[in-house]
């Protein structure tokens, strides 16, 4: 094993030009760093890459003065520079240290090049993520690795930073991180940016009594010398590399324009409280500051923004378009209904059509009345379940609505305007968790218990028939919400699909592409409290929804929508874990749920959490032009070249994500708000 060590280092610099030659310790900074590095006993050649530009003519005749190897390539490409500095030596193995690493540890380096060779990386660093301090950064490669890299990356931060392509592609190199054995220490900077850097590192030099102090003696100085320790505490690690980094991303995929989105915020906000209709349509959900604020059309699986920007859309309207916008066969039905009438003083035949539809297609369906959304439904089967039962407490697992009987204090300020009473009547149990459904119907008597049978998390097997039993046993009614499973896994809704029928269901969102309209079905018996209670309004028969709804369900029947949204779902959501196997993120990130609705999801990752993680990988795949909120609604208008887009947008969002956590600097790659949550506590 042949291990050549390459200093890269160039006398120009924006923010401390002439830093290499700068004295340390009685030499040039860049000959200290050869020195320090030729302590290392795991090391054969040490060499400094520089350029021909003769501003480093200075820099070449000083390290060769000292004994040391001088290669001088290109200004511009860097990685050239650097492979054929490589070269020189015909080594298997390179170490790579750049120019602002002066206090480089030699025994650090002897234990990395062993786990190198141990491991069999074609590379391995100290910094993904950092656990060192800043300044003592190592990266390791095999020589065949880099030259791949010379071959194949892009121009821009590929080539500027030497290494990006192999970090990037992690299925094709195995890549490996060191991790400092006295603990996470990346919160001191002993690099030389600024002037103020070189200060700093010439005192703890001269404060270790020794030329060339170990990383031990460096720890004992930062730990007497509290003076010190708080000079050399890390502000923005790795400012040179972010910066080139988000200049090559603009390069490659433009932020989109969004002043006319702007605008109209500035102007909707000041007549509209909270500034949107919906709150999870508002921009504290779409990276505030860089994504699109306002849709203007659609057309089948993409939207155009007020700027012009077209994207791939993924949350569909929340869910509500299930065939795709402005789908000609339910725009015809609209329209054919609207120019005889939207709204009579007596009931319209059309009811009876639809209603006899829901009943040959739900499983619990035996009656049925409409509403105009999800909230409507919810709490008109919270209602019947209550007259039928005489109980008041609601045992409620998840979101079900804005009604006041489905609020509780977990909403935060969401929750302000419902009474205390009120909430106290609903009851939260989790999901998957029959003991714990049983441990709160045995105390409380509920009149009803009601969850979605799937969203984000699949049910443990037997989970919905085990709620099945207890609703049963308990006497309460059972509901499931099916606003947005309904008509989405199986003609019948996630009640078809998993075989487990509830009492009461209700069901809106996609049954009629987009159109205002919902639904509330059960058995005859708890459908039977319809009669009495009052569960009345003027658009409930509203005629072109209904016309909407009965052409969605012909449309999903005729051109075999379950199949395809179950196939084209089924690609995006193995096509993402497989690429975030690929990058290493397993760990953070998941495209949960099943295929025709998926959920990525978002794990903690300190000092980072979720929703960060989510906001910068949001931003990402709306710079490539994929409205992303989360959630992905297969529609009928997906298609396989959208699927694949949107698996390329996730390969780059990945890589960004990869490249924020393994330099620690998420925040600064984020270029617009942190996404808020809507049930924020204040």
């Amino acid at each position: 094993m042949t291990v050549c060590a390459v200093v890269q280092a160039r006398v120009s610099s924006s923010r401390f030009p002439g830093k290499v030659l700068a004295p340390l310790a009685g030499e040039p900074v860049a000959v200290y760093i050869l020195r320090r590095l030729a302590r290392a006993k795991r090391v054969d050649h040490v060499i400094l890459a520089t350029s021909t530009s003769t501003d480093d003519a200075p820099l070449a005749a000083a390290v060769e003065a000292a004994g040391f190897r001088v290669y001088r390539g290109s200004l511009e490409d860097v990685l050239t520079r650097f492979v054929e500095a490589a070269r020189l030596a015909s080594p298997d193995t390179v170490v790579r240290i750049t120019g602002d690493c002066p206090l480089v540890d030699p025994d650090t380096l002897d234990a990395m090049i062993d786990q190198f060779a141990q491991s069999a990386f074609d590379y391995l660093s100290n910094v993904s993520p950092p656990t060192f301090p800043d300044g003592l950064d190592i990266e390791i490669a095999k020589m065949s690795a880099l030259e791949a890299t010379l071959t194949e990356a892009r121009p821009g931060h590929q080539r500027e930073h030497v290494t990006p392509f192999i970090r990037e592609n992690p299925g094709r190199f195995k890549l490996g991180n060191f991790i400092n054995p006295a603990g996470d220490e990346s919160m001191y900077r002993l690099t030389i940016d600024v002037p103020a850097d070189l200060a700093n590192v010439s005192a703890l030099v001269d404060a270790a009594g020794t030329p060339y102090p170990t990383l031990a003696d460096l720890r004992e100085v930062l730990s007497s010398r509290r003076d010190l320790a708080q000079r050399c505490t890390v502000t923005n690690r790795n400012e040179g590399a972010v910066g080139s980094y988000l200049r090559d991303l603009e390069q490659q995929a433009p932020r989109p324009v969004i002043e006319k989105s702007n605008a109209l915020w500035d102007k909707g906000k000041q007549l509209i409280p909270a500034g949107t209709q919906t709150l999870s349509k508002g921009p504290s959900q779409f990276v505030n500051g860089f994504g699109p604020k306002y849709l203007v059309r659609g057309e089948g699986s993409h939207v155009w923004d007020a700027d012009g920007n077209e994207f791939i859309d993924y949350p569909m309207g929340l869910g509500a378009v299930s065939l795709g916008h402005g789908r000609p066969e339910v725009v015809a039905a609209i329209s054919k209904q609207a120019a005889q009438g939207t709204s009579f003083s007596l009931m319209h035949p059309l009811e009876i059509t639809l209603a006899e539809k829901i009943v040959e297609l739900v499983p619990c369906a035996e009656r049925v009345r409409f509403g105009k959304n999800g909230s409507d439904a919810t709490s008109a089967c919270i209602r019947a379940a209550r007259a039928k039962t005489g109980r008041k407490h609601v045992a409620r697992c998840g979101y079900h609505g804005w009604q006041d009987w489905s609020i509780d204090a977990s909403y935060g300020i969401r929750a302000r305007g419902v009474p205390e009473e009120v909430m106290s009547l609903t009851r939260p149990f989790p999901y998957n968790d029959l003991a714990a459904l049983e441990k709160l119907l045995q105390e409380t008597p509920c009149a009803a218990v009601i969850l979605e049978p799937i969203a984000a998390v699949v049910p443990k097997d037997g989970y919905l028939k085990g709620v099945r039993e207890l609703a049963t046993k308990y006497g309460a009614v059972l509901i499931f919400d099916e606003v947005i499973s309904g008509f989405r896994y199986a003609r019948g809704g996630a009640q078809e699909y998993f075989g487990v029928t509830p009492d009461l269901c209700s069901m809106g969102k996609g049954m009629a592409n987009g159109v205002p309209i919902s639904v509330v079905c059960g058995t005859r018996e708890f459908m039977e409290p319809f009669e009495e209670i009052f569960f009345s309004f003027t658009f409930g028969g509203e005629t072109t929804a209904i016309a909407a709804a009965l052409a969605t369900l012909e449309v999903m029947e005729q051109h075999r929508y379950w199949d395809h949204c179950w196939k084209l779902g089924g690609m995006l959501q193995d096509g993402y874990r497989s690429l975030a196997k690929e990058h290493g993120l397993s760990a953070v990130t998941d495209c949960a749920g099943l295929p025709p609705w998926t959920v990525v999801t978002f794990t903690d990752q300190a000092p980072w959490s979720a929703l960060q993680l989510k906001t910068l990988f949001q931003q990402e795949m709306l710079r490539r032009r994929i409205l992303f909120s989360g959630s992905q609604f297969i529609s009928l208008a997906h298609s396989t070249a959208d699927i694949e887009r949107t698996l390329a947008a996730y390969a780059d969002a990945m890589r960004t994500l990869r490249f924020a956590l393994d330099s620690n600097v998420v925040d600064q790659l984020t270029l617009g708000k942190v996404n808020e949550l809507v049930f924020r506590r204040a």
